[in-house]
């Protein structure tokens, strides 16, 4: 029950990342149109688009990559392990999570997070552009996303060592993915 519940909860988490990362879309979007618009149709080009227009991007891919996992729409390629029965996928992928995935990425987020940090205390300016904007929205941007997926991404070893137990549905039936 306990488990059930804190899976849930993760699974919140990650729609919420979702939902953010579709407003940075629409933050995305509208400032490129703003930039078209002001470079064609004024003659007068921003100087803070490219920066507004990478950093939003990247956030997005960080944020959005938790409930890509949910979904269980990574990109795998998996033309061998598909053809082993679901029980011995779930084997696979519980033990690549466990001994590869997890640590990598536990490492990565780790790093990040010390960096949106650093960059805050600091109050770092990126150099890319002219604009020169403090750099750690983007940077905790990114290190909000890589916690959530790396919490979804021990959520999903979990479901996976639950299959193989024969205690809950395998992470990869197709049709149930992000209906934990």
């Amino acid at each position: 029950m306990q488990m059930t519940r804190l899976l849930a909860a993760v699974d919140r988490f990650t729609r919420f990342l979702a939902g953010v990362a579709m407003i940075l879309f629409v933050v995305l979007i509208s400032a490129m149109v703003f930039e078209v618009v002001a470079r064609r149709v004024f003659n007068s080009p921003t100087i803070w688009a490219f920066d507004i227009s990478y950093m939003t991007n990247g956030s997005v891919v960080f944020l959005g990559a938790a409930y890509t996992l949910l979904r269980n729409e990574h990109i795998r390629i998996d033309f061998l392990a598909s053809r082993f029965p679901l029980r011995v996928q779930d084997m696979i992928n519980a033990a690549f999570y466990i001994f590869a995935f997890l640590p990598a990425l536990g490492v990565i987020t780790w790093t990040a997070l010390g960096e949106a940090w650093r960059t805050f205390i600091t109050d770092e300016l990126e150099r890319v552009s002219t604009w020169a904007p403090v750099s750690w929205p983007f940077y905790t941007g990114i290190a909000i996303g890589l916690v959530g997926w790396w919490l979804q991404s021990i959520a999903a070893t979990i479901r996976h060592v639950l299959a193989v137990a024969g205690r809950g549905p395998s992470p990869l039936r197709p049709g149930e993915a992000g209906s934990h």
